[in-house]
C-alpha cells in the first residue's frame, strides 16, 4: 500500500512538468513558414504563401496556395521526359498566383490535371526555347480541372525551325483526367505564333479565351482550334493573326 501511494506524488510531478513544456512550445503558423520548394497546402498545412524560385526542377502545387510569385528555368542539362516539364498544378492545387515566370529548353512549360479547381494566375510571362528531341511541346496545358482562370499571360513557345511544338494553349481532356477541363478560361492573354496550333480547344467544357490576342500558328488555319468535342467553348473578343 506504502509503494502505491508514494508512486502517486512522482508521477503528479512528470505530468505537470510536460504540461508546461508543451505549454512554452510555440504554435506553428503554416502561413507564416518558409516557402518549401514543393507544392504546398498538403496534408492539412494550411496556405502556401510567399514565392518560388528554382532552376531545373519541376515545381509541382498539391493544395491550396496564395503566391506571389512562382519562377521556374528549366535549362538544356534536362535530359530526361521524366522531370522535363516546369510547374505542375495536381490535385488539390485550388487559389491564387500572381505571377508565373517560366522559361523552359525542356518539356512543358505548365501542365494541369483533374482535381485542380478554383485556381487563378493573374499574370506573367512563360517562354519556350528548345525542348527534347522527340517529345512534343505545349506552353500551358490543362488537361483536367475546374474553374481555373489565367489573366494577362504572355505565352511565347512556336518556333518556326523546330517540330512537334503543339500549342501555346491547350485545353483538352487528357492523361488520367476522367472528366474534360470545365469552366477554364485565359482572359487578356497574349498567345505568340509559329506553334501548329496558337490555342488548342478540344474535349471540354465551357473553356476558351476572351480578349486574347492570337498571333498565327504555323498553319495559320489552327491558329485557334475549336473542336467537335468542345462543349459550349468560350470565344469572345480574341483578336486573331495580327502580329
Amino acid at each position: 500500500m506504502f509503494a502505491r501511494t508514494a508512486l502517486i506524488p512522482v508521477a503528479l510531478a512528470l505530468f505537470l512538468a510536460a504540461t508546461q513544456l508543451a505549454s512554452a512550445r510555440p504554435m506553428l503558423d503554416f502561413a507564416a513558414d518558409a516557402v518549401p520548394a514543393h507544392g504546398g497546402g498538403a496534408h492539412g498545412r494550411g496556405v502556401l504563401t510567399g514565392s518560388i524560385a528554382q532552376t531545373d526542377e519541376t515545381w509541382v502545387c498539391r493544395g491550396p496556395v496564395d503566391l506571389d510569385s512562382v519562377s521556374v528555368t528549366m535549362t538544356s542539362a534536362i535530359a530526361s521526359r521524366r522531370g522535363a516539364d516546369a510547374i505542375h498544378l495536381q490535385p488539390g492545387c485550388t487559389g491564387r498566383i500572381r505571377h508565373i515566370e517560366v522559361l523552359t529548353a525542356a518539356g512543358d512549360a505548365v501542365k494541369a490535371t483533374e482535381g485542380v479547381h478554383d485556381l487563378a494566375i493573374d499574370g506573367g510571362s512563360i517562354v519556350c526555347t528548345a525542348k527534347l528531341p522527340t517529345m512534343h511541346q505545349d506552353g500551358f496545358q490543362v488537361m483536367g480541372g475546374e474553374r481555373i482562370t489565367l489573366r494577362g499571360l504572355t505565352i511565347n513557345c512556336g518556333r518556326t525551325d523546330e517540330k512537334l511544338i503543339n500549342s501555346n494553349l491547350s485545353i483538352t481532356q487528357a492523361g488520367r483526367s476522367t472528366k474534360p477541363p470545365t469552366d477554364v478560361v485565359c482572359v487578356d492573354c497574349f498567345l505568340g505564333g509559329a506553334a501548329a496550333h496558337t490555342a488548342n480547344i478540344q474535349s471540354s467544357v465551357r473553356s476558351g479565351l476572351v480578349s486574347s490576342t492570337l498571333c498565327a500558328a504555323k498553319y495559320p488555319k489552327l491558329t485557334l482550334t475549336v473542336g467537335p468535342l468542345a462543349v459550349d467553348p468560350v470565344d469572345s473578343d480574341n483578336v486573331l493573326g495580327t502580329c
